[in-house]
């Protein structure tokens, strides 16, 4: 009897093409099919992540406690980290046509049943934590098919554009979804979305593409004639290629980075609106607002991010990394000591959200990526992935244990003192910036060999 995940697994070579028009127009239309189907499928996912949030409070009005709903959440992010790390490492050996539309079609599913069900603890903790392996089929998987269409040259470039697949789906999420909650119940955040996503997974799987070679067109560094990629692409296998990446200490320091990046984007994520509204004394629709700058500015940054690196940095993404994690660093300074000028505060989270969409880009993925072969683009991913959502789900304890320990009641007024969360805040982003220090250093080194190299080979010449 066969086995059935054989199915996800990628397609044989088939015969090259030998028209170069051909080879072109065909790279061309798959491209811009893939993009274009992976940004919007990866940006339905983000819809499929978060009803539960807008949906809160009348989960509350239904019987579930905030300690039940909290679980359920954590319990989710637990899942995507270790569902991450295994698909990513799958997904150097799949057919990310395959992978990205099932994801979407099971979280949409879980979704459907929700809006569908009792409100029980355990069938929405279940439920939540099915939705958490669903979600880890994304992100990976997606970098691993940007990695097998654009050469590493370019691969930032596209990566930054893929990135805005984040803020999309959070955007059509707290705006559609609101409305649904508002107008239909909080059902029809659950339900409406998920038949409408149920949809789009046929759609997305039409229109996603398995690797270049599986349809007779070289390889995304062949194409490009970058030769040295293509020499370290036929030097090694791909389990060759991740094991070489698991080894690879520089890696390790990307990967430990992006925990510090999970923590500092997820704390002010879920506890920057109390923040402002404790600490600042903000009503929560400015709150609120304030922090919706960050999704635009966020948005505007992910896209630039790879233009930035590719073009201004020369793809030393190293130092688009540091230079975004500075940049971060002062715009969440300003956010948390400017709020007594509500333009100030404002326009710093402005420019935490632009900083922040260039480090979700690179911190996220890309720094990780660009340290290791093509074949093994999804492990680093993958562990990646992993340490990033240990973060997210650390913060949340971390901030919660604090913001008690820091709680004053007098005369019956409950007042929280936030100075300390700041510093956990401010700490986590330095230490975000610090843990890429080592990767730019064996950057600079590596050119500086590679110069020394060539210009040896010169005077032999």
């Amino acid at each position: 009897m066969s086995n059935p995940l054989r199915w996800f697994l990628t397609g044989p070579d088939t015969a090259r093409i030998k028209d170069p028009a051909i080879v072109k127009a065909t790279y061309r239309k798959r491209r811009i099919r893939g993009v274009t189907a992976m940004t919007i499928g990866y940006a339905m996912y983000y819809v499929m992540r978060l009803p539960l949030g807008v949906a809160k409070a009348p989960l509350l009005d239904e019987g579930l406690s905030a300690t039940q709903l909290g679980t359920i959440g954590a319990a989710m992010t637990i899942a995507i980290a270790f569902g991450k790390f295994f698909n990513g490492f799958i997904g150097d050996h799949a057919n990310i046509r395959k992978i990205i539309p099932v994801g979407l079609l099971g979280a949409a599913v879980v979704n459907t049943v929700l809006g569908l069900s009792p409100v029980v603890y355990v069938v929405f903790l279940v439920m939540w934590v099915l939705n958490g392996c669903f979600q880890s089929m994304g992100s990976a998987p997606a970098t691993v098919s940007l990695s097998q269409w654009f050469p590493k040259s370019q691969l930032a470039t596209w990566y930054g554009f893929f990135g805005i697949a984040h803020y999309l789906g959070e955007g059509l999420t707290f705006v559609g979804t609101s409305f649904l909650v508002a107008a239909l119940g909080w059902r029809s955040a659950f339900l409406i979305p998920g038949l409408i996503c149920i949809a789009l997974a046929f759609v997305i799987f039409h229109f996603m593409n398995d690797r270049p070679q599986t349809y007779g067109l070289p390889s995304a560094n062949e194409y490009a004639g970058e030769v040295e990629e293509v020499q370290e692409e036929k030097s090694h296998t791909t389990r060759e290629a991740q094991i070489e990446a698991i080894k690879n200490p520089f890696v390790w320091c990307a990967a430990l980075s992006a925990v510090f990046l999970g923590i500092i984007r997820y704390s002010v994520d879920s506890w920057g609106v109390i923040f402002l509204q404790e600490h600042a004394g903000y009503t929560i629709v400015t709150a609120g607002s304030t922090l919706g700058i960050i999704s635009v500015t966020g948005g505007i940054g992910s896209v630039l991010s790879g233009i930035i690196s590719d073009k201004v940095f020369r793809s030393r993404h190293a130092v688009t990394a540091i230079t975004g994690g500075i940049l971060m660093l002062a715009g969440l300074m300003g956010f948390v000591t400017l709020f007594d000028n509500r333009a100030l505060c404002m326009a710093s989270a402005g420019v935490y959200g632009f900083a922040l969409g260039i480090e979700l880009s690179f911190l996220g993925g890309m720094l990780a990526v660009s340290l290791v072969s093509q074949k093994a683009t999804g492990a680093a991913m993958g562990m990646v992935g992993l340490l990033a959502y240990f973060g997210a789900t650390l913060q949340e304890i971390v901030n919660g244990r604090l913001m008690d320990l820091s709680k004053v009641v007098s005369n019956g007024v409950t007042t929280y003192d936030f100075s300390t969360i700041i510093q956990f805040w401010v700490v986590s982003t330095a230490l975000m910036v610090a843990f890429v220090v080592p990767v730019l250093i064996a950057q600079i080194r590596k050119e500086h060999n590679k110069h020394n190299a060539a210009a040896e080979d010169a005077i032999h010449d």
